[in-house]
């Protein structure tokens, strides 16, 4: 064997060479190389992929690079111009075409991110259906940002059974997403962490005429490393002495020894030869003998002639007409020792080259971001216009972009609207990534501007003053900005949107309702259809606000088919306003189409990193799964919408999405920890008028469970659609406090404004039920819990449907009927267990051991009570005297005293307090819930 097939045996590997082949003959879905610089990570990814070519399944390789790291999807990019064997369907074309061409987006036509990912994953689950695919990424650790994204997007979201993910990564460099999927045990995982060769495999590695001290000597200074040793082989026992003698595992990190061992190798060339190394290490996967030459000012006889020398020192090859180095670290080595100045020269002659020639606008800002002074017009709208381009695909890069270009931009008049068009934009991007008080600060430096520049600032610092609970501020910003004359209609529309949403949430029906409409009468002269949709979502839950529930139906649906139509990148600028539009539906009794809005809005919100946007649509995801009785996964997406909420600062959201938690916090969990988050609202509540009143029903139910009262301030601000909760938890409250004729007004008025809509029946008919209770009157309060039963079953509320259950058990142990309360409560256990509501079931296990000692107790004993025998014992029960009931019923005191006779008769009691314990242990009314 050759010296170089010696180096390609990979000695001491040969576990992991099987393991790897076990992978790919296994299909496995995940395979993770990680070790330390030069443990021989990319060859055994190199084996993995050259034994999935030879089981026939297509192959993908891309790797990232160190200098490279900041120019979105680089390792993507470098696979796919590498695909020649595929034939993907036209959506992975498209999809391809837009990521290759990514950089040429603007600020009109962004990449759409969640399109291209689908696309992508298409052609991946296309080749794995065909034959396996394989999608191999070296040196994951230098992935940029976008690039980490679409891998976690492809890991999460697997294309088909034949597609392997194989990554090769630093130790302690492991993404996230990656790690977890490993921390699973999933079976078809492999994760093979490389650690130092021992010295018998160094021995394979050695030429056998290198005397054995010199021998001892290189695995000392090389711990084991492959690279090391490599590398090492050439150095004089001079150098080995001095290096064993510095302790590099002690004193020295591997990669500074290895990077100083290069070093001496680049000392060695010609000063052509080394300009050539520095001339292509900045270059990058720019390096063509073309590229060089021009970098390192070389004629092209030189330059062909230097690349020749690196070739023949053994620090790169040639690949096609590209230079490779033999490994990233001996770039690295070449671009730390070019010197500081030189290298800034080089950067900006390669940015001139690329200029030029209609280079990549990726690799040119890259460049021009490493060369730019102050005062450079061109480079500074090079770095803006990138900037620009990059805010919906890589929001950090376009952060960072566009700070470079303003600081690089003179300070001109004429440069005013391109400037306030780059601040807009770092104020996108500075929101995208949760800098919501950054975001606002910035903006305000342009809503002074002229309207042309400042409209779209406008409208997006109503967005962030949203997120921050300042409904006024941006009421008044809005209000100025649609006042001023020579807008497009398109911006326009856009502002009067914003207006809208804002008025929605102040809890203004009626200001919403003109804003809205007047957004559709200019849509039909932009033709926008997702600003279309968006009108008509706010319209649908304006009406909703309003009472008019025929009006809402019509217009969610319009709003529904209008953005079931619109494409995912014309959707992308409204995504948010998918949120009202789910939330009339879920409202409307229409819950799969908000699950489905809701899922393609939380993927286009991902997918387009608009982290603002996530906590308006997963808390109303959190209130999709509370109504369907999927209180786990609710409680789970609420608190994730509380720590999106953390992330951007916003404390409006955090807000809500605890008001969300409320619920399924309580069935689930139980009282304490719901009312710690009651607590937590009234001293940082919701700001918009609207969640203040969703906020008060909900914080009341909790209060009510724990026989605390509705002590929640009410708000000040009411609306139609929370209305019928108002009053249900009202009307307990004052059952609770003894006043039962309010009680019974407010249960009743709550049955009148319940409409037509089964959820909201279900809450009067359940606060009807319980009034009528507290009147005495079990029969008629059977027949209102029975009607919330079936109301709640229709709606699909699953727990609401098992608490009316046990509501109408209560009330068929009071008749007396056993058998009935039974059955009553095996419903109710029933809808507990299905929706994981433990407390509840808990509560419900007690009631159940109460029932059944009643029926031993009294087994064969009539404890049917007459309707007035009931009005009486209910009486004497509260403490009232034989003569205060009997004034009470407007009958005789004799009369009275019959009645408490065969009352104690029937229960076998001697006094009022047995009585009252013995009424008591028929059965508990179930916590308005």
């Amino acid at each position: 064997m050759t010296e170089a097939n010696a180096w390609r045996a990979m000695a001491g590997r040969a576990d992991e060479r099987s393991l790897v082949e076990t992978a790919i003959a296994e299909r496995h879905r995940l395979v993770l190389i990680d070790g330390e610089p030069g443990v021989g990570k990319t060859r055994l990814l190199e084996h993995l992929t050259d034994r999935a070519r030879a089981a026939g399944r297509a192959v993908l390789a891309g790797s990232a690079t160190e200098f490279e790291r900041l120019v979105p999807f680089g390792m993507y990019v470098d696979a796919f111009t590498r695909l020649s064997d595929a034939v993907p369907d036209v959506e992975a074309e498209a999809a391809l075409r837009a990521l290759l061409s990514a950089e040429k987006a603007d600020e009109a036509n962004q990449l759409d991110r969640y399109h291209t990912y689908r696309g992508i994953r298409s052609l991946m689950a296309r080749l794995a259906d065909e034959r396996g695919v394989v999608l191999a990424l070296d040196d994951l650790h230098w992935a940029d940002g976008p690039s980490l994204e679409l891998t976690e997007f492809l890991l999460r979201r697997p294309p088909a059974a034949g597609f392997t993910l194989a990554m090769a990564c630093r130790t302690g460099a492991v993404p996230p997403a990656v790690g977890e999927a490993v921390a699973r045990r999933d079976p078809l995982v492999t994760w093979l962490s490389l650690a130092p060769l021992d010295e018998d495999a160094v021995e394979l590695l050695v030429p056998s005429a290198v005397h054995p001290r010199r021998r001892r000597l290189m695995y000392r200074v090389s711990g084991g490393n492959p690279l090391f040793l490599r590398t090492l082989l050439d150095a004089d026992d001079e150098l080995l002495t001095e290096l064993a003698d510095a302790r590099p595992g002690a004193t020295l990190a591997l990669e500074q020894t290895l990077l100083a061992v290069l070093r001496r190798e680049l000392d060695r060339l010609t000063p052509t030869g080394r300009r050539a190394a520095y001339a292509a290490a900045v270059a990058g996967e720019l390096a063509s003998p073309v590229v060089i030459s021009h970098v390192a000012e070389l004629d092209a006889a030189s330059a062909a002639a230097a690349l020749d020398e690196l070739c023949r020192h053994s620090l790169g090859t040639l690949v096609g007409a590209r230079f490779t180095f033999r490994h990233p670290l001996v770039r690295a080595a070449a671009y730390d020792t070019c010197g500081a100045g030189w290298r800034v020269a080089a950067h900006a002659r390669i940015a001139d080259y690329l200029r030029r020639n209609d280079g990549s606008l990726a690799l040119l800002a890259h460049h021009t971001e490493r060369c730019a002074e102050h005062g450079d017009e061109r480079a500074g709208r090079t770095l803006g216009d990138a900037g620009v381009a990059y805010l919906n695909t890589a929001p950090e890069t376009a952060v960072r972009l566009l700070r470079e270009a303003l600081r690089v931009l003179p300070e001109r008049d004429d440069l005013i609207p391109y400037r306030g068009r780059l601040l807009t934009g770092l104020a996108r991007g500075t929101g995208v990534m949760g800098s919501l008080e950054e975001s606002r600060r910035i903006l305000h430096e342009v809503i002074h501007l002229p309207h042309e520049v400042s409209s779209a600032a406008v409208a997006f610092s109503s967005v962030i003053s949203r997120m921050l609970g300042r409904l006024d501020e941006a009421r008044a910003l809005l209000s100025a900005q649609v006042r001023k004359a020579g807008q497009e209609e398109r911006v326009r529309g856009q502002l009067l949107a914003e207006l809208a949403a804002v008025a929605m949430l102040r809890s203004d029906p009626a200001g919403a309702r003109r804003h809205a409409h007047e957004t559709l009468g200019l849509v039909s002269k932009t033709a926008d259809p997702a600003l279309e949709a968006a009108a008509y979502a706010l319209l649908s839950v304006a009406c909703l606000q309003d009472g008019d529930i025929a009006a809402a139906r019509t217009h969610s649906r319009r709003a529904a088919w209008l953005m079931d139509a619109t494409s995912d990148t014309a959707l992308v600028p409204h995504v948010e306003l998918v949120a009202p539009l789910a939330w009339s539906e879920i409202f409307l009794q229409r819950p799969a189409d908000a699950e489905r809005h809701l899922a393609r809005g939380l993927d286009l919100a991902t997918a387009s990193g608009r982290s603002y946007v996530m906590p308006y649509l997963l808390i109303g995801q959190a209130q999709l799964k509370t109504r369907a009785g999927r209180l786990a996964e609710a409680i789970e997406i609420a608190e994730h919408a509380a720590a999106a909420s953390e992330y951007i600062r916003s404390s409006e959201t955090l807000a809500m999405a605890r008001c969300v938690l409320l619920l399924p916090v309580l069935w689930r969990q139980g009282v304490d920890p719901a009312m710690a988050l009651a607590d937590s609202l009234a001293e940082a509540g919701p700001g918009s008028a609207w969640w203040q009143a969703i906020t008060y029903a909900s914080v009341a139910r909790v209060r009510l469970a724990g026989r605390a009262g509705p002590d929640h301030p009410r708000p000040t601000v009411l609306t139609r659609d929370t209305e019928v909760e108002r009053l249900a938890v009202r009307s307990i409250a004052a059952g609770a406090d003894g006043d039962v004729a309010a009680a019974l007004a407010r249960s009743e008025a709550a049955v009148e404004a319940a409409g037509d809509l089964p959820y909201l029946l279900g809450i009067a008919y359940d606060a009807r039920a319980r009034a009528l209770i507290g009147h005495g009157d079990l029969a008629a309060a059977g027949t209102a819990a029975a009607l919330a039963a079936e109301r709640f079953g229709e709606s699909g509320a699953v727990v609401e449907h098992g608490l009316a259950h046990q509501l109408l058990a209560t009330v068929h142990g009071r008749l007396g009927d056993v058998a009935a309360a039974r059955a009553e409560l095996g419903r109710a256990k029933d809808a507990y267990r299905q929706s994981g509501a433990d407390w509840l079931a808990g509560q419900l296990a007690r009631l159940e051991r109460r029932l059944a000692a009643q029926g031993q107790r009294h087994a064969g004993r009539e404890t049917t009570l007459t309707k007035r025998e009931l009005q009486v014992a209910e009486l004497i029960s509260q403490g009232l005297t034989n003569r205060e009931v009997a004034e009470r019923l407007h009958v005789s005191q004799k009369t009275v005293e019959t009645h408490v006779s065969r009352i104690f008769s029937k229960f076998d009691v001697r006094s009022r307090v047995a009585l009252a314990r013995r009424l008591a242990s028929r059965g508990d009314l179930p916590a308005m819930g």
